[in-house]
């Protein structure tokens, strides 16, 4: 765990500003589509900013596995193909705190527990901005904000995505022409004499 935070604590912090710059894009678009009173226009323009997001972490977690790829081929770091997961997983603990204070703050009645709910939606707003649209949609008359287990269950989306990206990364296997890389010609396959 500790060499996981040494080698990748960049990455974990790279992650997080991530989250909060398309957090505060999709708030602004959730915030725009409330104001013309258009659900739809919500919705669409949430799931884009999640969307978006998690392409952002894709690219950003495929590329980490790929730079590990030689190294862990010749046994120099430990085959751990569910790194990208816990990567995200640590990059997203202050969401996972926020969640339980939000649980708390639902599920027991008290001054202090009703303070640290109020504080941990207010936290997520600000950092799970991208979810705004989808969490202000209604399920049976309540809005899905007014659920504390929705806000375990965004956080899921991120932690799988960069499991799957940092396997394919390792992989080397592409969805994509972006991540077409060049390989210097030291490292090429050498082209046989006909």
């Amino acid at each position: 765990m500790k060499s996981l935070f040494q080698n990748h604590s960049y990455n974990m912090v790279k992650m997080f500003l991530n989250q909060f710059a398309t957090a505060i894009f999709g708030f602004s678009l959730a915030l725009a589509a409330g104001k013309a009173e258009n659900p739809t226009l919500r919705n669409v323009t949430s799931i884009c900013a999640i969307l978006f997001y998690l392409f952002l972490l894709y690219t950003m977690t495929w590329e980490i596995g790929f730079r590990e790829r030689v190294s862990v081929l010749h046994g120099k770091i430990k085959n751990q193909p569910y790194k990208g997961a816990l990567i995200s997983l640590i990059a997203n603990l202050p969401n996972l705190i926020f969640a339980i204070f939000i649980m708390l703050g639902m599920l027991v009645q008290n001054s202090f527990c009703g303070a640290l709910g109020a504080f941990g939606k207010t936290a997520a707003l600000l950092l799970e901005g991208m979810y705004t649209g989808i969490l202000a949609h209604p399920v049976n008359g309540t809005p899905l904000n007014q659920y504390w287990f929705m806000y375990f269950i965004i956080l899921i989306p991120a932690i799988l995505v960069c499991g799957i990206a940092y396997f394919l990364g390792l992989k080397d296997i592409k969805f994509t022409a972006l991540f077409n890389q060049e390989y210097p010609e030291s490292d090429r396959e050498p082209k046989q004499k006909k």
